[in-house]
């Protein structure tokens, strides 16, 4: 789950504060990132894509040092944040910003 405090622009969509879940879609080349307002749901197993308020599109970078386990970290930009995401040998990052 991720949690906004207030409303945010990610990728395309206006998104209103609140609680969503993030999905992420890997594939070689870029990464799908999902928010969906079920935050009753556990992993992807019951996952309603009805429920989406977002889609983005985010291309992979390699990175030279490994990332044990899937982390998530926010670095601040002027007028937002980025949502970096992490795993293996891959990131994708995301500008969000506040609106």
């Amino acid at each position: 789950e991720i949690e906004f405090f207030q409303n945010v622009k990610f990728g395309e969509a206006k998104v209103k504060k609140g609680r969503y879940t993030l999905y992420c879609i890997p594939t070689a080349e870029k990464w799908t990132l999902i928010l969906n307002k079920d935050t009753d749901s556990w992993g992807a197993f019951i996952y309603d894509s009805k429920k989406d308020i977002a889609r983005v599109d985010v291309p992979v970078e390699k990175q030279s040092l490994t990332t044990e386990s899937f982390s998530l970290l926010f670095d601040k930009i002027n007028g937002g944040f980025n949502l970096n995401i992490g795993w293996d040998n891959v990131k994708v990052s995301l500008p969000v910003y506040l609106l």
